[in-house]
């Protein structure tokens, strides 16, 4: 049998090896079938029947997977029962059935496929992901009108699952069986719902592979290397004994790290630091706190908005908010208002479309144009905030005016609330994100007008170097550790610290074990990521003194390129604390599969 090896995204990390299981694909129907103007109140009961037992099907299938996995793991099922309820997704399906006369599979056919092109028509991968949230409901609905029953298969031994796209309601069904090693799919993103279950329940995974379905055949022995993102087909017995080896050292390295999860987050000077976790939805909070965190430094509350095909409300904002500041206190949760906008927009935003969406209007720009919607959030924050756990956080701050409307649009908000008598938090921690360069510059004016700062370091670092990371034609210029970059954070970090007011580093630097040395050196202390690089990150930190990383960053500082100051810094932290680096091991500075700001 020929051996193929093939490369993808490698979103949940791990060695998974396996006989294979293709995951059929849902077909919607390419068949346009019009009806008469007597058959369509028939159809629309039809559809109507169809939604009544998709609604069943979704409660039932939450219940076996909170008994299989626990309440945590059937939190997609809630937010498919949300889709199937909105007000508006039943509407726009008869709409097309009564005004093109058609039956209730071509109206689902043509809102899946409205959607579709839609969100894939964003350029940022996160929203990209959320349009398979929409597709599973209507795939669900889609079988009920056509009484197909969904496949579920028992497995007896270890599999692994390769498919070209799961349905976030197919991952977990899957997923929620022991035998499933690993997963491979043609499409899928770090921000699917298949990667952010697979790293929960640390099953390796890589996607993206584009064709890896079509290349693979049931009973096929396929190896996953969810970490450095290779695929095996067919490998021969040299190569299995190789994988089984790198598999034993990787489940010896997270034994290693889990135990570290647990410890004090100090350096070896005994210099406290704080990991925060980046997250994206209520449900993983659990897992973050399980590899260590200290609360959560950034939880986007976009998908608030892409759960569903309307606006939400004050109260479906307000829902999320209070869940999360239960599930995270006594810790804190920095709530991040809607970074939608330019190439992250929605379609029911009808936000015309600009010729340069990056430097457009999106984040707080966006959000001070539409200023209804923004109050609507910062009011459902701000009654969130009870448990004095919950801190507000405003992306992409350029200048202090902004600033300065943002609050009295906070200060508007709060009198509304003690005028009709609402509890919240009187001084409920307001914050800005500094992702733009100039706010960099600016940060002594910003500093003092706000309670604390976030570095977005992947857009800030984007903007600085004036470089598309996901372009590769221009992405080796993308330099975290650039000596302009560097110099940027030290005056930031170094300002706010003056100020003695908090600051933190939210993006792929703070999950780089090389990068979070530098940035304690620079007088950091608090590191936002993906919870899963947290255990690593903390190792490192935990291994080195801050004055050893004060000292070499100090000195790195006066190199000229970013190699230079990579190579010394690895070098003298080796020196003096050997144990701070396993470069070569699964704690590599990896700088490829992290957290998204």
């Amino acid at each position: 049998m020929e051996v193929i090896r093939l490369r993808g995204l490698a979103v949940s990390p791990g060695i998974g090896l396996g006989e294979a299981i293709l995951s059929e694909r849902v077909v919607f129907t390419s068949r346009r079938e019009t009806i008469s103007d007597r058959q369509v109140a028939d159809e629309l009961k039809r559809l109507r029947r169809a939604f009544e037992r998709t609604k069943e099907e979704l409660q039932k299938l939450k219940g076996y997977i909170e008994k299989q996995m626990g309440k945590d793991q059937a939190f997609i099922f809630d937010a498919h029962l949300m889709i199937l309820e909105d007000p508006m997704l039943i509407p726009n399906l008869e709409k097309v059935i009564r005004e093109e006369k058609v039956k209730a599979e071509w109206a689902i056919t043509t809102v899946n496929n409205h959607f579709a092109s839609l969100f894939e028509s964003l350029s940022d991968e996160y929203f990209q992901q959320r349009k398979a949230d929409i597709s599973d409901v209507l795939a669900r609905v889609y079988r009920h009108l056509e009484r197909k029953k969904e496949r579920k298969e028992d497995l007896d031994k270890p599999v692994i699952l390769v498919a070209h796209e799961l349905l976030p309601s197919e991952a977990a069904i899957y997923l929620s069986q022991e035998k499933v090693m690993g997963v491979v799919l043609d499409m899928g993103g770090m921000t699917s719902h298949t990667a952010i279950l697979a790293r929960s329940l640390g099953i390796p995974a890589v996607v993206g592979l584009h064709d890896a379905s079509l290349k693979v055949k049931a009973g096929d022995f396929i190896i996953v290397d969810g970490t450095d993102g290779e695929v095996i087909i067919n490998p021969p017995p040299a190569i299995k004994r190789e994988f089984n080896s790198k598999k034993e050292r990787y489940e010896n390295y997270q034994k290693e790290l889990k135990k570290i999860a647990s410890l004090k987050s100090q350096t070896l000077d005994q210099v406290q630091f704080k990991p925060l976790a980046n997250i994206e939805l209520p449900e993983e909070v659990e897992t973050a706190f399980s590899f260590g965190a200290e609360g959560v430094g950034l939880f986007r509350s976009e998908f608030i908005y892409l759960q569903r095909p309307t606006l939400p409300s004050e109260e479906d904002h307000l829902a999320i908010y209070r869940q999360m500041a239960k599930r995270t206190y006594p810790r804190p949760v920095y709530i991040r208002t809607i970074d939608i906008g330019g190439e992250k927009s929605l379609p029911w935003l009808n936000i015309e479309k600009e010729p340069n969406p990056a430097l457009g209007l999106r984040a707080i720009r966006f959000s001070l144009k539409n200023r209804e919607l923004f109050r609507t959030q910062v009011r459902a924050i701000l009654k969130a905030s009870e448990r004095h756990n919950v801190r507000l956080m405003v992306p992409m701050i350029t200048e202090l005016e902004e600033v300065m409307e943002l609050k009295r649009v906070v200060e508007e908000v709060k009198d509304e609330l003690r005028r009709t008598g609402t509890a919240f938090d009187e001084s409920m921690p307001i914050g800005v994100m500094i992702e733009v360069p100039a706010a960099a510059v600016l940060i002594e004016s910003i500093i003092q007008e706000v309670d604390y700062v976030s570095i977005g370091t992947n857009d800030l670092i984007q903007y600085y170097l004036a470089v598309d990371r996901g372009n590769e034609a221009v992405s080796y210029l993308f330099k975290p550790h650039h000596p302009a970059v560097l110099e940027l954070l030290a005056h930031v970090i170094k300002t706010v610290n003056k100020f003695d007011k908090e600051v933190a580093v939210c993006g792929e630097m703070a999950a780089d074990p090389l990068s979070a040395i530098i940035l304690l050196g620079l007088g950091l202390r608090n590191f936002s990521m993906n919870p899963i690089f947290i255990p690593r990150v903390k190792k490192a930190l935990r291994e080195v003194e801050t004055s050893t990383a004060e000292e070499a960053v100090k000195k790195a500082l006066k190199l000229k390129t970013a190699t230079e100051i990579e190579e010394f810094m690895i070098e003298a932290i080796i020196r003096k604390h050997p144990q701070a680096f396993f470069l070569s091991r699964f704690g590599s500075s990896g700088r490829g599969n992290q957290s998204r700001p």
